[in-house]
């Protein structure tokens, strides 16, 4: 008798003759994301993945967080036998602190020899002969399951997976990534549906400081953990925050720096052969989140831009931040580009031919968007 990790997909099993590609990238999140920790096995049984090895417990808290998973259990692997599966049974129970209990049994081998309510019986019945404590079958404190597969796995532990969809399955796209709690929230979310992500930050140096950038890479390891390896681009914005600054009508700065940044972002994203670019917008939330000030800053984009947030209250993006451990980060006080050079009455309704013909004050601004891209710093965080 050993023990093994039992995974169970999420939205894998709809996707019918593409589902073989989903589970391949799957398995690759999951062997990277482990190897780490020592060397394991995986096989695939049907609709779930087995985990086999050394020192199980030590990758429950990384598993945890691997998108494309709707549950995994510790689970004991014993013969296809029923004596073995009650001595299991017997044990994961005697294991878990419990008054009542009730078993649940699931034949994925239909060859066995007992059905899945003859198996209920047997083991329940072995059990309540073996330890003090009641069956309730309408509300347990705990389920006992047992498995037929290949082998037959008892388990009492289910934790639940993250959902979404494998990292990759969705194509890639580049998240804006700031100092604050919106964007990894939403770099997060977008992972979760099966994004590969790279990131842009902005940083106006020596408006801002090494600092700033050192938080926004301590954010994005937080959101590895969940999405794997992201290339972060930082793009030294100050001479065009300058430009802009000393171009523009003051109202406008804040609209037309993030014109800009989506400009730098959209060209470093089809550089990365990225389909889209994502940002942490909220409708509403602040003056240059209002739909006709979004409108003019992503007009010039032309790959989709996805505001996974857009109608969110800040309350349930903090509740994710903390969720995911950027919080404590994000609310660390050093400042970021857009605060810093945010005009006093920012208009908050601008009409986008205004915006535009003012932005044409501004000379030689692709020569300074090319001197931004090419002189970023790349680094990947893990």
């Amino acid at each position: 008798m050993e023990k093994e990790i039992i995974i169970k997909f999420g939205e894998i099993f709809l996707k019918g003759e593409n589902k073989y590609k989903f589970e391949k990238l799957l398995l690759e999140d999951i062997k990277n994301k482990i190897e780490k920790f020592g060397t394991f096995e995986i096989k695939q049984m049907g609709s779930v993945f087995s985990i086999s090895g050394e020192n199980l417990d030590s990758i429950v808290s990384t598993i945890e967080k691997i998108f494309g998973l709707s549950s995994f259990s510790v689970a004991w692997k014993t013969e296809k036998n029923i004596d073995d599966i009650k001595v299991a049974a017997l044990t994961e129970m005697k294991n878990t602190p419990a008054k009542t209990f009730k078993v649940e049994a699931k034949r994925a081998d239909k060859h066995f020899y007992m059905n899945s309510l003859e198996i209920c019986q047997t083991v329940g019945e072995h059990i309540l002969d073996n330890m003090n404590i009641k069956v309730d079958v309408h509300n347990p404190d705990v389920i006992l399951n047992v498995e037929i597969r290949n082998d037959a796995y008892i388990f009492a532990n289910k934790h639940k997976g993250m959902g979404g969809l494998p990292i990759g399955s969705s194509g890639s796209g580049t998240v804006l990534i700031s100092g604050g709690i919106d964007s990894p929230v939403a770099a997060f979310m977008m992972a979760k549906r099966g994004l590969k992500l790279n990131a842009v930050h902005f940083s106006t140096p020596p408006f801002t400081s090494q600092r700033s950038v050192d938080k926004v890479k301590r954010l994005l390891s937080k959101v590895a953990e969940y999405s794997g390896n992201i290339k972060l681009f930082n793009v030294n914005f100050s001479e065009i925050q300058k430009e802009i600054k000393s171009s523009c009508s003051e109202n406008l700065v804040t609209i037309i720096s993030r014109r800009f940044m989506n400009k730098i972002a959209q060209r470093i994203a089809k550089y990365e052969k990225n389909s889209c670019l994502i940002t942490g917008e909220s409708l509403g939330q602040v003056a240059s989140q209002t739909v006709s000030a979004m409108n003019c800053t992503s007009h010039e984009v032309d790959i989709p831009v996805f505001r996974p947030l857009i109608g969110f209250d800040k309350s349930e993006i903090i509740n994710i931040a903390k969720k995911i451990g950027t919080f404590d980060i994000s609310i660390e006080d050093f400042e970021d580009c857009c605060s810093l050079f945010s005009p006093a009455n920012p208009k908050i309704n601008p009409i986008l031919k205004f915006v535009q013909l003012d932005e044409l004050k501004i000379k030689n601004s692709d020569v300074l968007v090319d001197n931004a891209i090419q002189n970023c710093e790349i680094c990947d965080i893990s």
